[in-house]
């Protein structure tokens, strides 16, 4: 087992906020191995500390420049509330309940949502601070083995998002069972397909860019994936809005292939045996600003289900459809669009973005 050293920072918070948290904190500060990033420039979480039982502080910083959270104009990127979810849920993981470094983790769902965004003040970085609850603790023996996070994401005592997580933690000897023979297989392709124009993704880099257009593969579906099964509240959650949601023959809908720049600094920047994450969460924001275009896709809640994982050695073919609930779309009313990502005629992930369309 790895040690995992957590220090004491200096940083202190004075800040007033919702929840009446004291205004004079001190944090532990984050090493980046916490949060599974290579390099500190990719790391969000800069401090954490204990509120109550299993509540937690934890101070991030956005940045206002980094390559691929930002967008040209120094907007948060779509991607980056799920980021902060995912990094904070790992950090308190290894940091308030020791999962040792080295350890798997089996991620099943995200849900979160963001309230309207204020226009920034001023150019830069912004301090957000995250209150994070954690709930469903298992345990096998002394280590944990599965938990649930729910988040709080507030700047200057104000709430601009809310999202959470549920994912296991496994021991690389069970991961390897888990994952059998396609570790051993897991090359990566020296060659992918090129990339659709960034600007139909809402991108401006094509290294950031993970979809090519589809020229061949069958639109199918069938039994889930191996690994991760999406079940309980996620898989209800998504049934229930997706029932809720009108599309009709002539809504917008496409098709693409997932693919990547394998030397993205960000999306891979430590080996893998799969498609990251972080990389299918990236494509369902992409889908969903490829559907409506050439309009901008401004997204106010998102759930993503994990299903299984996605292999590098066959095409893995995502679909997104869009249908509004009043049966239009337009940049006054909620609109839905729905992404599937299938892979050898299974499903390996859902997502279902709510928010709405716009031009310019």
């Amino acid at each position: 087992m790895q040690a995992i050293a957590v220090c004491h920072g200096s940083e202190q918070s004075s800040r007033p906020d919702e929840t009446g948290i004291s205004s004079e904190i001190s944090f532990h500060s984050v090493p980046k191995e916490l949060v599974h990033r290579s390099k500190s420039l990719d790391v969000l979480p800069v401090g954490w500390r204990l509120l109550t039982n299993d509540r937690y502080l934890i101070s991030v910083e956005w940045p206002g420049d980094h390559p691929f959270y930002t967008t040209v104009n120094g907007n948060p990127a779509a991607n980056l509330v799920a980021e902060t979810v995912r990094q904070c849920g790992l950090l308190l993981a290894h940091a308030a309940y020791q999962a040792p470094l080295g350890h798997h983790f089996v991620m099943w769902d995200l849900a979160y949502t963001r309230e309207r965004v204020r226009p920034a003040v001023t150019a830069g970085s912004r301090r957000i601070e995250v209150e994070a609850g954690c709930s469903d603790l298992r345990f096998r023996g002394p280590r944990l083995a599965a938990m649930t996070c729910e988040m709080t994401l507030r700047e200057d005592g104000r709430t601009v998002a809310r999202g959470g997580g549920r994912f296991d933690i496994v021991s690389p000897a069970v991961y390897r069972r888990l994952r059998g023979p396609q570790l051993a297989s897991a090359v990566r392709p020296a060659v992918q397909p090129d990339p659709v124009a960034p600007a139909l993704v809402g991108r401006s880099r094509p290294i950031d860019v993970v979809l090519a257009p589809a020229v061949s593969g069958p639109t199918v579906s069938g039994p889930a994936a191996s690994g991760p099964t999406v079940s309980g509240s996620a898989a209800t959650a998504l049934a229930t809005t997706a029932a809720a949601t009108t599309t009709t023959a002539t809504a917008p809908s496409g098709r693409w292939q997932l693919r990547a720049d394998f030397g993205h600094p960000t999306i891979f920047d430590h080996d893998n045996d799969h498609f990251p994450g972080m990389a299918l969460v990236e494509a369902a924001f992409q889908a969903a600003n490829a559907v409506v275009a050439p309009g901008r896709y401004h997204w106010s809640s998102t759930e993503v289900a994990f299903l299984g994982y996605v292999e590098f050695g066959s095409p893995c073919w995502i679909e997104a459809r869009t249908g509004s609930r009043t049966g239009s779309m337009d940049a006054t009313r909620p609109t839905t669009v729905e992404i599937t990502g299938h892979q050898d005629g299974r499903p390996v992930f859902t997502a279902l973005l709510e928010g709405t369309s716009a031009h310019g």
